[in-house]
């Protein structure tokens, strides 16, 4: 990801954030560092639960008896 200027307006420097070519987000420097440690925090989160396996815990045997009815 990079960081690229993008306008001056109102005495606010912008900048754009952009992955491969795309701008994902616009804004001052402090919102676009914010984005930046948002969208990194997703991405590990992301990868932690794809490296965990599928079931982590035993699967549970239910056993169920029949009841005994009187005739």
């Amino acid at each position: 990801m990079e960081l690229v200027f993008k306008c001056l307006q109102e005495g606010k420097k912008y900048y754009t954030v952009r992955l491969n070519g795309h701008a994902l987000f616009t804004g001052t420097t402090g919102e676009c560092e914010r984005f930046l440690a948002i969208h990194q925090a997703k991405v590990c989160d992301e990868r932690e639960l794809e490296r965990k396996p599928r079931r982590n815990r035993a699967v549970t045997i239910r056993t169920y008896r029949q009841a005994r009815t009187s005739a």
